[in-house]
Order: C-alpha cells, then structure tokens, then sequence
C-alpha cells in the first residue's frame, strides 16, 4: 500500500528546496534579475499611458454619459456618443491651448531673453538698495552674473524662443526619443485608450477573476475595496485639481490683463501650473511671478502682489472648496509630510500623487488599526486608554 504521508512530505521538501534554491539566485543576482523585471515591464509602457490618458478621460465622460443617459437606452449608442464628445472637448481644449497660449507664452519668454541683461541689472540694483537700507554688508556683484549670462549663448536661446514649440522644437524632441517608436507608441496608446472606455466594465470584470483567482476570495475583497478607495481618492483629487488650475490660470490672466501688467499669460501660466502642488505650490509660483515682474518694473510688483493676493483669497475660499471639496480629507500635516516623502521619491511626479496617495495610505491605516482596536476591545481617546468590557 502507497504512504501516501511520506510523498507529501517528499513533496513539501523539493517544494522548499525549489523555493531556497530559486531564492538565493534572486538575492545573488538581485541587479540582473531586476533589470529582467524592468525590461518586461517596460514591454507594456503603451498599456501604462493608456491607463493613464483613459483615467483621465474617464473623468468628463462618466458625466457626459450620465446625461446622454437621460434620453438615449441603448447602451452601445451611448458609450460611443460620450467617448466622441469627449474627444471633441479633449481637442477642442488642446487647439485653444495651442493657438492662443502657447504663442505668447513664447512670446513673453523671447521678451525677457532679448532684455535680461536689463532686467537682471535692475534687479540686482533693487536688491542691493534694499540691502543698503538695512544696513546689511553685503552687495551682489552684477560683473558676475553678467558673466554666467553671456555664457549661456542667449542669441541661440532667442533664435529658438520664437518657435519653442515649432519644427525645431519638435525635430529635437523626435531626434532624440526616435520618431518612429514615439509615433506607434502614441497612437497605440491612444487606442488602447479607447478600447478601455468602450469597454471599461468588461476589463474591471476581467481583472477581478484574475485577482480573485490569484490571491483568493477574502484577499481580493480587500484589494479591491482598496482599490475603489483608490479610485475614489485619485478621481476627486486629479479632476478638482486640474479643474481649480484651469479657474485659477483664467482668473489670475484676467487680473493681469485689466491691471496692466507685464506677460500676463506667461506669469498666470506659471501661478496655475504651480498650483497643481497643494498648498505652498502656489506662493512657488508667486515668487518667480513676483521676481520676473520686480525686474522689469519695480513699482508694478506692489500692484501684482495686491493682485495675486486678493484672487487667490478668493480662490482659496471659495472656488476651492467648492471645487475639490473634501476629496482627500486630511489634515495640512499629513499633506506636507506627502509632499516630503513623495517629493523625495519620486521627484515632481511624486508631488503631483502625494496628496491622494497619502490621503489613501491614512484611510487604509486608520481602518486597519480601528479594527484592530475594537477586536481587542481597546478605546483610545486623545485623555486615556483602556479596556472595554466584551458585552458577551
């Protein structure tokens, strides 16, 4: 008769043996095996920025959808009718971005290029001035700076100011990223994008029997409870905040423009996209805003600041509120110490996740310990801590 105990045991021994075996490899050759897992992964790059761009289109179209929802039942008609609106908008947007900012985002930066050395000589004069005043010994030496200036080839720099993002602009970019492998990554991504809205039910419902089938029914619960946290902190958090950027870049233009101040395209571009990074990202971009203005006139620095504060007073305390709401709903704390972190990691992107991401890590967090808490039937308050008698 078979031992049908000792084959198991002969199994879970060449089942450990494998696993020891397959173990020492990766930790003795951890760099080759690591550089294997990032070419395959990279394999997949087009499938990342599909997620991406679908994530972000997925946005506009959930409430397009719900409206076309209203009059049109079949399901096929409207999913295709809100991915084409969508689209529209989506181009609609990039040709207004194109044709009107753009150009005079060039424009203001050919302008202060062709005028920096007497833009950067005013403003070494206020300095020093100012300096002066306060008794401070120290003066900057303008010699100096003239110096990095003229080895910087500006007359090469304002050559290529005029067309930042034209032919020149582009072939270099193409140059070195190759034109072909950008074109066919481009629009594969573009229509695996496009595939994942049509079908987005379809592919959640896929990668939910993958999970479920490989981490089991209680785990995949919690993966994708996790996930719909996820989801629901990203999509508030990305949506307002691109939403606020765009109000906050109109308005400050607007102010700009009725004040008379110098590029006021280019200093309410950099207000916005600075704005992006919560909290401190907008006095970011009041400081370079704030300098390019003191340079070029002293006395309209006092307008802008007035400016700048009395928009983002407003915006602050009304549109954004309103705007991205409570999407994330953590304390300032715990979003400079995202910004930190996150910032620290993985750079100017990690900026732009570290709010939502931290906002996710707390909520996951705070369940897990509460639960654990209540099992043990333990209450802590911000006074005391103790035990709480099981009602059983």
């Amino acid at each position: 008769m078979i031992d049908k105990t000792h084959i198991v045991k002969n199994n879970k021994t060449m089942l450990y043996i494998t696993y020891t075996v397959l173990l020492a490899f990766v930790v003795f050759n951890y760099k080759t095996v690591l550089s294997t897992i990032g070419y395959i992964l990279s394999l997949a790059t087009p499938l990342y920025i599909a997620i991406v761009i679908a994530f972000i289109l997925n946005i506009p179209m959930r409430k397009i959808e719900h409206l076309y929802g209203k009059k049109i039942k079949r399901h096929g008609l409207k999913r295709g009718l809100s991915i084409a609106t969508t689209l529209i908008l989506a181009i609609i947007l990039i040709v207004l971005f194109s044709s009107f900012i753009i150009p005079r985002l060039g424009e203001s930066i050919s302008l202060i290029i062709s005028n920096i050395f007497n833009y950067s000589n005013r403003l070494v004069t206020l300095i020093n001035d100012a300096l002066a005043q306060f008794h401070v010994n120290y003066a900057i030496n303008y010699e100096s700076i003239q110096q990095a200036l003229s080895s910087l080839d500006l007359n090469s720099l304002l050559s290529k100011s005029g067309n930042i993002l034209g032919n020149a602009g582009i072939n270099l970019i193409f140059q070195s990223i190759g034109i072909f492998g950008f074109f066919i990554n481009a629009v594969t991504s573009f229509i695996m994008s496009l595939y994942l809205l049509a079908n987005k039910e379809t592919h959640l419902r896929q990668l939910k029997k993958v999970v479920t089938f490989l981490f089991g029914y209680k785990e995949s619960l919690v993966i994708f409870d996790i996930g719909a946290e996820a989801n629901h902190y990203f999509n508030g958090f990305v949506s307002g905040q691109l939403l606020e950027c765009c109000i906050l870049m109109s308005l400050m233009y607007v102010g700009f423009r009725l004040t008379g101040l110098p590029f006021p395209e280019l200093l309410a571009f950099i207000i916005g996209i600075s704005s992006l990074v919560p909290m401190f990202g907008g006095y970011v971009g009041f400081g370079v805003s704030f300098i390019l203005v003191l340079a070029v006139e002293s006395t309209q620095a006092i307008i802008f600041t007035i400016c700048f504060v009395i928009i983002q007073q407003f915006e602050a305390n009304v549109i954004y509120p309103r705007v991205v709401g409570g999407a994330v709903g953590i304390s300032g704390l715990y979003v400079l110490l995202s910004l930190v972190l996150f910032g620290n990691i993985f750079g100017f992107f990690g900026l732009l996740i570290a709010v939502p991401s931290m906002a996710l890590i707390y909520a996951v967090g705070s369940r897990v310990i509460n639960i654990s808490l209540y099992r043990n039937h333990i209450e802590v308050t911000d006074k005391s801590i103790k035990r709480i008698k099981d009602p059983k």
